[in-house]
């Protein structure tokens, strides 16, 4: 039953971008007035490259090599431009919708041309911003009932290691996450989509430092992988991965705050666990300010009913990453940046990579330095 639920996945997925991709190339025709057998080139372009994403989706998925590797870049190139080719020329067919009523000549031709020199430079724009810049971003928070007068913690999220994945550009992430000399470094899951729990060394990190430790809850990403590979990998690492469970931090036995985590639905999903945030808070004293670690942003509804005062640090969302998705999802409950419910608050990450598609194209990489203060 597992079997046909994926493969109707992986056919939704073929054309779901290869819609995109369709889309694409029949506006194109129709405002260029393409002729004749050119016009259905494009048309066939979109089919083999969408083809070429599933294919490299599957075999990045089972780990099937060597083909994984080079198709996978290719595949998620693919992707990214069909999506935010997609979304320019969704834009302009409005405009031209428009045009019926202002009726100016050939607006329609030149309005598909402008489109095309704006896929390009915003496609452009996606694969240098995910190259070139890595955001490190400080946010203050008062915390009136915490028991020192300042905590640092560095948020890391979302980066994807996979085989695709550098090991300069882990290291990058360690080494900039170092420089902050917080107190506390909390991985708000989706570290790994490959295990890497024998070559960590090699992305250096084992070189990630922190006062208090280094605290990790599971994402989505780390079932698909195998939780049993990050469960060892954090073990080798020395992080405290909680699973719907806390933890006190202490300093000469004073304790300073509580960490509390819990694992990602998608555990469901698998059978292998579930989120219970019920668990996670039981032993920790009311009047406890609880450093809160979900994947999912969308708990904060319910941890921050609680009668704890919580600080919740989540990821997933990416920001949206690229259009339309980056769009839609800027209208959504939870997407980037910091929430506030009561006296509890949360912050939301774009993530320090990328999932797949190596672009971003209105939002950042990040590395997210939380100041608590009393």
């Amino acid at each position: 039953m597992r079997e046909w639920g994926y493969f109707l996945f992986y056919v939704s997925f073929f054309f779901f971008y290869f819609s995109a991709g369709a889309y694409a190339a029949w506006r194109i025709n129709a405002g260029l007035k393409i002729a004749a057998p050119y016009k259905y080139y494009l048309y066939a372009a979109a089919a083999l490259m969408s083809a070429v994403s599933t294919f490299a989706y599957i075999c990045s998925r089972y780990n099937i090599d060597p083909l994984a590797y080079h198709l996978s870049i290719i595949g998620g190139i693919w992707m990214g431009i069909a999506a935010i080719s997609f979304s320019v020329l969704l834009i302009n067919d409005l405009l031209n919708f428009a045009n019926y009523i202002f009726k100016i000549k050939r607006f329609r031709h030149y309005s598909t041309i402008i489109s095309i020199i704006l896929i390009i430079l915003l496609c452009a724009w996606s694969f240098i911003n995910v190259a070139v810049i890595l955001k490190v971003k400080e946010i203050k928070i008062k915390a009136p009932q915490l028991k020192t007068d300042r905590l640092s913690i560095t948020l890391l999220a979302d980066m994807h290691i996979d085989k695709q994945t550098s090991f300069e550009s882990i290291r990058q992430i360690v080494d900039t996450a170092n420089s902050l000399n917080s107190d506390i470094i909390a991985i708000a899951g989706d570290l790994i989509d490959i295990d890497i729990s024998e070559t960590y060394s090699q992305y250096g990190l084992d070189k990630l430092r922190a006062k208090y430790g280094i605290f990790a809850v599971t994402g989505n990403h780390e079932y698909f992988t195998g939780v049993k590979h990050y469960i060892e990998l954090c073990k080798k690492l020395g992080f405290v991965l909680l699973r719907n469970e806390s933890f006190s931090v202490n300093d000469n036995g004073k304790e300073i705050i509580t960490v509390a985590g819990i694992n990602d639905k998608e555990g469901i999903k698998f059978k292998v666990d579930a989120p219970d945030i019920e668990a996670a808070f039981a032993e920790i004293a009311k009047d406890d300010t609880v450093l809160f670690l979900s994947h999912r942003p969308e708990t904060f509804d319910a941890a921050a009913r609680h009668e704890h005062k919580i600080i919740q640090l989540s990821g997933h969302t990416h920001a949206g990453q690229i259009p339309p998705l980056e769009i839609i999802r800027r209208f959504m409950k939870y997407n980037y940046g910091m929430y506030e419910y009561g006296d509890s608050k949360m912050y939301v990450t774009s993530g320090s990579r990328w999932w797949r598609i190596p672009m971003r194209t209105f939002n950042t990489s990040e590395i997210v330095k939380i100041v608590l203060e009393k």
